[in-house]
């Protein structure tokens, strides 16, 4: 009599499918749960980096309004609005408010003539002023805003409007970008800037 041989089932083949399909279900899930966290960590880390460098760009120069080491009279904020912050300084320290040059990259004396704004559509500019009021050059220097406002405080830290009376700017800015499939990612940042070239 012959061996019978052995195998399995059609009833045995099913189930293994069926128990292979709930496994690959279950790491195919647990992979874009990972995918996502990653994507969703490294849209975080970006944004952050990016509204602390916009950030601390922004309060580096603001923080030379009015700089005027010569005493002419002629440096200070210019215009201050609630996104839009314009000013002069006289970085180089000639008593000139000098046009800026590019040809030699950005030198202290093509920051003389600033303004940091936001254009509604996501873009935080820096903008370069000539001494006729034309624009020099618009860069951009951060993307994805949300939002930027400008508070103007005075020297007893109340709002002010009256540009002569302006002491302490306060930023607060909010990047919002996505994150892959997830949720976006939101971040917020306060400053408080002393234009400590204006407190006389």
């Amino acid at each position: 009599m012959g061996k019978k041989k052995k195998g399995f089932t059609a009833v045995e083949l099913l189930v293994s499918l069926a128990i292979m399909s709930i496994a690959l279900s279950s790491i195919y899930g647990l992979y874009m749960s990972h995918v996502r966290i990653y994507t969703t960590e490294g849209v975080t880390s970006r944004v952050q980096q990016g509204i602390r460098a916009g950030m601390d760009m922004m309060v580096r120069d603001i923080r030379m309004a009015g700089l005027d080491p010569v005493g002419t009279g002629t440096f200070g904020i210019v215009e201050a609005s609630a996104e839009t912050i314009r000013f002069t300084a006289d970085r180089d320290m000639d008593g000139n408010l000098d046009d800026p040059d590019l040809s030699g990259g950005f030198l202290e004396s093509n920051l003389e003539q600033i303004a940091f704004a936001y254009d509604g559509n996501g873009l935080l500019e820096m903008i370069l002023y000539k001494s006729d009021d034309s624009i020099e050059t618009r860069d951009t220097l951060l993307e994805n805003v949300n939002n930027l406002n400008f508070t103007y405080l005075n020297a007893a830290d109340g709002e002010t409007a009256d540009l002569d009376e302006i002491r302490t700017v306060v930023i607060e800015m909010t990047v919002r970008k996505p994150a892959g499939r997830g949720d976006p990612v939101t971040r917020t940042l306060t400053k408080r800037i002393r234009c400590r070239n204006l407190d006389f």
